[in-house]
């Protein structure tokens, strides 16, 4: 692959996009729909472009770091771990909460890290995914995922859904997700699937569920024999 090529293809790309286009503006007026799912479609196509041109300088924003760590939270914790948490939080001797004692951009990246993979992103928090624009029936747009396993630069998510399902015996109701509005939501266990943590929105609220929640969605993935 040469220069050449990569140009080649480039213009070949932007050829079939004005077509895909092109093809909604036969009948006039064109069918508003359609144009803005083509709309949709080249936003994506923009987004993704640029988080591949920035995917090396991506740093997890020291933003998320959580202000407070629940005493539970703090037990799960390897003793490497809690050692980072004693460094820069401070134990509230009556309600045996940890609460942050130092200013977030000054920590240094690795320890940062380490925090947010431990407590902000691990398994059980809902984050706002972008999943993209897919084809037929895959799922797409920005919704609220809850992620079931988190192997740092990959996270095993499934999305949560507001609309009623079709087919309940595969999916869990989720009645509520703390930190984010309230209403009724849903998960389809067919839906999991592993996303880059590029695709995180890290300005939109970290919301989490109750670990019964988790516990129904693995006996339901275990129900069906999937693995």
């Amino acid at each position: 692959m040469n220069l050449s090529d990569a140009q080649q293809a480039l213009l070949a790309c932007k050829t079939e996009l004005q077509e895909y286009l092109n093809d909604v503006m036969v009948t006039q007026p064109p069918n508003y729909d359609d144009l803005g799912l083509r709309a949709d479609y080249f936003k994506w196509i923009r987004r993704k472009t640029k988080l591949l041109r920035t995917e090396k300088d991506f740093v997890l924003p020291h933003k998320i770091i959580p202000n407070k760590i629940t005493e539970r939270d703090y037990g799960y914790l390897r003793p490497d771990k809690r050692a980072i948490v004693d460094s820069y939080y401070k134990k509230d001797a009556a309600t045996g909460v940890y609460v942050i004692n130092a200013k977030k951009t000054a920590l240094p990246p690795q320890d940062a890290e380490i925090l947010i993979h431990s407590l902000a992103i691990k398994r059980g928090k809902v984050v706002w995914v972008n999943f993209g624009f897919n084809i037929g029936h895959e799922f797409r747009g920005k919704h609220p995922a809850i992620i079931l396993k988190n192997t740092k630069s990959v996270l095993i998510v499934i999305p949560l859904s507001s609309q009623p399902p079709s087919k309940p015996e595969m999916n869990v109701e989720v009645k509520n997700v703390h930190g984010l509005p309230y209403r009724p939501r849903w998960v389809n266990i067919l839906r999991i699937v592993p996303i880059s943590i590029l695709r995180v929105d890290f300005n939109s609220p970290i919301g989490d569920v109750k670990g019964d929640i988790l516990s129904e969605i693995s006996a339901k993935i275990a129900s069906h024999g999937i693995k």
